[in-house]
């Protein structure tokens, strides 16, 4: 007797893991750089200043959401988790005690 067995199959729409962009960079990061433009237009009263700022940003924040898009999110929530492994100490901390 033999038994077939389905794989189940789910349906995933491509829209909902797309990342939400302005000029293909993440929005997030899209309004630090426009941030940080402006600042920098303000600090130093130069619109070529500001211009270069925001130009240099927006190529980093292409490069960024192109390469991954949680990219980012992962380095920005990794402050809050403790160090697991340090190379510079000799002695591995035990994970598993609490």
């Amino acid at each position: 007797m033999q038994e077939t067995t389905q794989k189940r199959r789910n349906r995933v729409f491509k829209s909902l893991h797309k990342p939400l962009t302005y000029m293909g960079i993440e929005r997030t990061l899209f309004f630090m750089v426009c941030v940080s433009a402006v600042g920098t237009f303000n600090l130093f009263n130069s619109i070529l200043a500001g211009i270069f700022v925001f130009i240099g940003g927006a190529v980093f924040g292409h490069w960024a959401t192109n390469s991954d898009p949680a990219f980012l999110k992962i380095i920005g929530r990794s402050e809050k988790f403790k160090l697991r492994y340090d190379a510079a100490k000799q002695k591995v901390p035990n994970v598993e005690v609490r």
